[in-house]
């Protein structure tokens, strides 16, 4: 049976800070992008077992999923989840208008692309500065699918092996909306144990 991961107090705040940081970058460009004051907030955030995402993500309808793939010291790939209700919410305050169609043509995804740069840029920049180590990411690809179908498609992507999924549940309100998004990241166990083993580096143990 393998053995259950799980981040010590000290990796948990300190992906937190990060996230924390990230979120102050991502705050102001959201605010720019929508016109409008944004707060954003972390309120979970967790090491699982990739067995048990499809718990986390369950939804009965479709949802859009904004991936990068991680490049540089950490491989794997970064999932953004929006609702499709979050999503036209979003691409409606940017481009000024009233679109509850089924599907998103390329304007909208063009928009939801530059909402995944701003929110998962923000955190790997701010993960890669504070740990000193080199993590990029590729231009975003949306996909417009059930959840676990889009999250197999990421495994089968991966041809390393991925055992932990870090779990980031972020919430961001824009007036009074309350938008709730997941932020997923795939890595394999060696860049996973990277950067863990980079936390650790700076609390001495």
């Amino acid at each position: 049976m393998t053995e259950l991961k799980t981040l010590t107090e000290f990796q948990k705040d300190a992906l937190k800070e990060v996230g924390n940081i990230g979120i102050g970058h991502a705050t102001t460009s959201l605010s720019q992008m929508v016109n409008k004051r944004v707060w954003i907030s972390l309120p979970d955030l967790k090491l699982i077992p990739l067995i048990k995402v499809p718990d986390l993500v369950k939804n009965e309808a479709p949802v859009i999923g904004i991936i990068l793939e991680l490049t540089g010291d950490s491989k794997g790939f970064l999932l953004l989840l929006l609702s499709k209700k979050s999503a036209k919410y979003l691409i409606n305050l940017v481009l000024g208008t009233v679109n509850e169609t089924e599907t998103f043509d390329e304007m909208e995804q063009s928009v939801l692309k530059e909402v995944g740069n701003i929110m998962s840029g923000t955190y790997i920049s701010s993960l890669s500065n504070f740990l000193g180590i080199a993590i990029g990411l590729s231009p975003p690809l949306n996909i417009y699918d059930m959840a676990d179908a889009i999250i197999n498609q990421i495994v089968c992507m991966m041809s390393r092996d991925v055992e932990d999924i870090l779990f980031i549940n972020t919430e961001f309100t824009i007036n009074t909306e309350k938008i709730e998004g997941k932020i997923l990241i795939f890595t394999d166990s060696a860049s996973l144990s990277k950067i863990l083993d980079a936390i650790n580096r700076i609390s001495g143990n």
